[in-house]
């Protein structure tokens, strides 16, 4: 299966990176074709720019004229029938590099389009055939069921539409990250790799 990981963490050293990691050599082991996008190594720029807003509803290939960058992103979504995101879980949701990402890939012409006399949008990566994310939180799972867990709803509502409804989505999350023992985080890279090694 063609796999595209995207991950999100400026540091280089923290556990988020050891999960990507993680993630990367058990898909590899499993025999998939896996590509890899590390923002921060990149040096995305995740700010939404005024010329996309202006042109919101204009073709993919006017913004990669203006951006190139985007269009590498944006071929790697098209290519995957499998994507997997991996980052920290902050302030509930997706932190701002990955945010951005997902603004400025996910654009008309690309992930949806709104058909003339449409009163919906239809979505256009039905390529991808499930979503899956690796994430850890701070607190406790309490402590994100009350505050709403808006991450996970950009990624299982919102996006998953964008990739017809039968796509599946699978939530691994570490909470309490911050102060759960060396046991637990091993526990849960262990989870990950069975996950990634049994993805389908």
């Amino acid at each position: 299966m063609r796999v595209l990981v995207v991950y999100s963490h400026p540091d280089p050293g923290s556990f988020v990176a050891s999960l990507d990691a993680c993630v990367m050599s058990a898909l590899s082991a499993a025999g998939h074709e896996v590509r890899h996008v590390d923002l921060h190594a990149e040096g995305f720029d995740p700010a939404f720019s005024l010329y996309e807003r202006l042109h919101h509803t204009g073709p993919p290939e006017d913004k990669f004229a203006q951006f190139p960058y985007l269009e590498p992103h944006v071929d790697a979504l098209r290519w995957c029938e499998h994507l997997v995101l991996v980052y920290p879980t902050w302030w509930s949701g997706l932190p701002a590099m990955l945010k951005g990402w997902v603004d400025r890939t996910f654009m008309q012409g690309v992930a949806w389009e709104l058909p003339e006399g449409a009163n919906r949008i239809r979505p256009l990566l039905t390529n991808i055939g499930g979503i899956t994310v690796v994430t850890t939180h701070g607190s406790s799972k309490p402590v994100n069921m009350l505050e709403g867990e808006a991450g996970k709803r950009t990624v299982s509502r919102s996006m998953r539409l964008m990739f017809g409804r039968r796509a599946r989505f699978r939530w691994l999350a570490l909470y309490g990250v911050d102060s759960c023992t060396a046991e637990a985080r091993a526990a849960f890279i262990r989870r990950v790799e069975q996950k990634m090694t049994r993805l389908r």
